[in-house]
């Protein structure tokens, strides 16, 4: 399973805003219990303010696409779908079952075309798209086979629109259960509405890896103190607030606190696999963090994506389950 992917604005690993202030110690809350997935709908959601609206016109025949080809440091050019095929051999195991690959396929189509269309990678290497997991998603082109190309082929087109413009179609490997909401794990790096963010529950623990469905690590008290910016006693330190889906929403001691998802990324993304930490403790010169999951947690699981493939469930049902209210729009033939 592969590792968290860039929002399209942003690089995921991008640092979070810091908030300071004085505040007063609270014990972490409960987490609050997950809703239910939205009822399916047949009226549209209205407009939010502040998402530009995707002229599905726009592409009315699959674009060639600047690719940077991040371990050569040179760029080429290659239809979509064959950047995609890259792509999903690499975000998931080729041999993975199909409607878990097509569900991927349209996410990271998704992902991508968001991409070109906020001049992400354009601002970064002057092409459209990149290789690099850490810039846009991850890319192994010698790992495509049949199944990775009948999944990409079979939908074709296809992406993600929430009211009239692109869903922001951000995915993890694997959620721990419950999906993110975007002010768990986007806090300022998202400037607008996602309302497709909800804290959804899957079973993806059922084929997940067990090192990946829970976990333990010891981080030293000096390296947790200096990812907050305090410089007091590390006993003092907290876990200040969760948000719904009981990730960590704000750590901090005295008068510093930051965002847990900022928290995640100053002491390693490998090391703290997720934010959905549900057991913190400290034995005089480390914190103890017990959780579950690995990567953001938002949207697509990948884990669960699995599970529902295995259990006859088809790629668009799936994907819409992890992005409530979107629906699915085929660009070109």
């Amino acid at each position: 399973m592969k590792k968290t992917t860039l929002n399209t604005a942003l690089v995921v690993g991008t640092a979070f805003l810091f908030i300071t202030g004085a505040y007063t110690l609270l014990k972490p809350p409960a987490p609050k219990p997950a809703p239910a997935p939205p009822a399916p709908t047949e009226q549209a959601p209205a407009p939010i303010p502040g998402v530009p609206a995707f002229d599905v016109s726009k592409y009315p025949s699959e674009p060639q696409v600047s690719v940077y080809l991040a371990d050569k440091g040179s760029v080429t050019t290659m239809a979509l779908e064959k950047y995609i095929e890259g792509v999903i051999a690499q975000e998931m195991e080729p041999d993975w079952p199909m409607e878990a690959l097509a569900a991927q396929a349209i996410a990271s189509r998704t992902l991508t075309m968001s991409a070109i269309e906020a001049g992400t990678i354009k601002r970064l290497h002057n092409a459209d798209v990149s290789t690099s997991k850490d810039e846009l998603q991850a890319y192994a082109p010698q790992k495509v086979n049949d199944s990775v190309r009948q999944a990409v082929n079979s939908t074709r087109g296809e992406v993600l629109l929430y009211a009239g413009g692109l869903v922001n179609a951000i995915y993890s490997s694997c959620n721990g259960q419950i999906g993110a909401t975007r002010e768990e794990s986007f806090p300022t790096e998202i400037d607008h509405p996602t309302p497709y963010f909800q804290p959804v529950t899957d079973n993806c623990f059922q084929y997940a890896p067990e090192n990946i469905k829970s976990w333990t690590v010891k981080i030293p008290a000096t390296q947790v103190a200096a990812a907050i910016g305090y410089s007091g006693n590390p006993d003092d330190i907290r876990i200040l607030e969760k948000g719904p889906s009981g990730r960590i929403l704000y750590i901090g001691a005295g008068n510093k606190k930051i965002y847990g998802s900022d928290f995640r990324r100053a002491v390693g993304y490998d090391q703290l696999k997720s934010t959905l930490v549900t057991e913190m403790t400290y034995d005089g010169g480390n914190f103890v963090f017990k959780g579950q999951g690995w990567g953001n947690g938002v949207g697509l699981c990948q884990w669960g994506a699995y599970t529902f493939a295995k259990e006859g469930k088809q790629a668009k049902d799936i994907i819409k389950y992890y992005y409530p209210g979107a629906e699915v729009k085929k660009l070109w033939q």
